[in-house]
């Protein structure tokens, strides 16, 4: 009897030790498992960023970068956009209704300082941003991996090492982003390269005597005399047969004087939708004393830059922008690009979505809910 409860008690003391390990085992291997992997990648900025090897909740902060992620087939992917995006495109609203599910966070741009309080309660693992070093700074002591997938002061050689800047910021993010973004990137770069493969065939050839000058209002602040820097945009607006004015130096978005402006005599001015008010840009450009001298004023070449998911001209809407624009510039050169069509194979293709003639045309006019922000 004794030995029979010796062997008892040596036996439960057996079984209790190996539980013991295989739970210590078992707990060390799940906190292996669920460890979140990593890699390290090199930005467009030059920055080399250690990021999740499968990003879940990507902060889309920098312009474009909702529309570049929609377009690669990755809005589960999205974890935190700005709430202008969810309320100032109504194409975005159309193409993707869950657009409204998304967390949101206001009062976001390259002119505002980080809350990174806000971004650390959101949990989101990535975080797209502008090239601002005091603000990437903040994302980086906090843990959080920050990317930067546009080079500030790039400044291209001509129109093809302008285009293959474009593509690499939209390869990168497809590399990032992982899963079918990579395939969708390649359906694109193709519908890029043959857009302005046509483009140039006809631009190429047109004098420079009688490429027009154009001048590009960025309209911050509804300011229509903040601009972009000359370069790399001189080059978007050489493929499509123009020159473009501007300052080559005077930060992201240098304003000019009016006597420069003036001394330029744009015989084109595009007016961007920045500041959300366009149509009153425009309307003080045809009335105010100081603009009626401008060729662009008396010849009534002013045009809005059209937007849909996010303004033509950025993210992965370029090639319809180039589209436009040299249309704009050369009317009977590109009497046969037909527009509507156009935006409607595209939005199909890379969007998935069945765009009616009447949105075709909202584009066109440049479709934002005015003075959103």
């Amino acid at each position: 009897m004794k030995r029979a409860a010796r062997l008892l008690i040596c036996a439960t003391l057996v079984v209790a030790m190996l539980g013991g390990v295989w739970g210590c085992k078992k707990t060390t291997t799940t906190s292996q498992e669920t460890k979140p992997a990593t890699r390290q990648v090199v930005d467009p900025a030059g920055r080399t960023v250690t990021i999740p090897v499968n990003p879940k909740k990507v902060a889309t902060m920098q312009g474009p970068t909702y529309e570049l992620m929609f377009m690669l087939g990755a809005t589960d992917q999205i974890g935190l956009i700005r709430s202008d995006h969810a309320t100032t495109y109504p194409l975005a609203n159309l193409t993707n209704p869950n657009i409204t599910k998304y967390p949101t966070i206001a009062n976001v741009g390259p002119q505002t300082p980080v809350n990174i309080e806000e971004f650390i309660s959101k949990g989101v693992d990535l975080v797209i941003y502008w090239n601002i070093q005091q603000e990437l700074d903040k994302f980086e002591k906090a843990g959080i991996p920050v990317i930067v997938i546009s080079e500030t002061g790039f400044k291209p050689k001509n129109i093809e090492e302008a285009m293959a800047d474009t593509k690499k910021q939209v390869a990168f993010l497809a590399d990032v982003l992982g899963g079918d973004a990579p395939k969708h990137y390649a359906e694109w770069e193709s519908y890029l390269n043959k857009t302005t493969d046509l483009i140039l065939s006809r631009t190429s050839k047109i004098p420079e005597d009688q490429r027009p000058v154009v001048y590009w209002g960025n309209t911050w602040n509804n300011n229509f005399l903040s601009t972009y820097q000359l370069y790399p945009r001189y080059y978007e607006l050489a493929l499509c047969g123009g020159k473009l004015v501007s300052v080559e130096k005077g930060g992201q978005f240098p304003e000019v004087t009016r006597e420069q402006l003036i001394s330029w005599a744009p015989e084109v001015i595009l007016v961007d939708n920045h500041g959300r008010k366009p149509q009153l840009i425009i309307d003080d450009l045809k009335k105010d004393a100081d603009w009626a001298s401008l060729p662009a004023v008396k010849n009534s070449r002013i045009y809005q830059i059209p937007a849909g998911v996010f303004f033509l001209d950025k993210g992965t809407t370029r090639p319809l922008y180039f589209y436009w624009l040299a249309k704009q510039l050369h009317p009977d050169l590109f009497q046969d690009i037909d527009m509507i069509k156009e935006l409607k194979y595209y939005y199909k293709t890379f969007y998935g979505y069945d765009l009616s003639t009447e949105e075709a045309e909202k584009v066109l006019a440049g479709w934002v809910v005015e003075g959103t922000r």
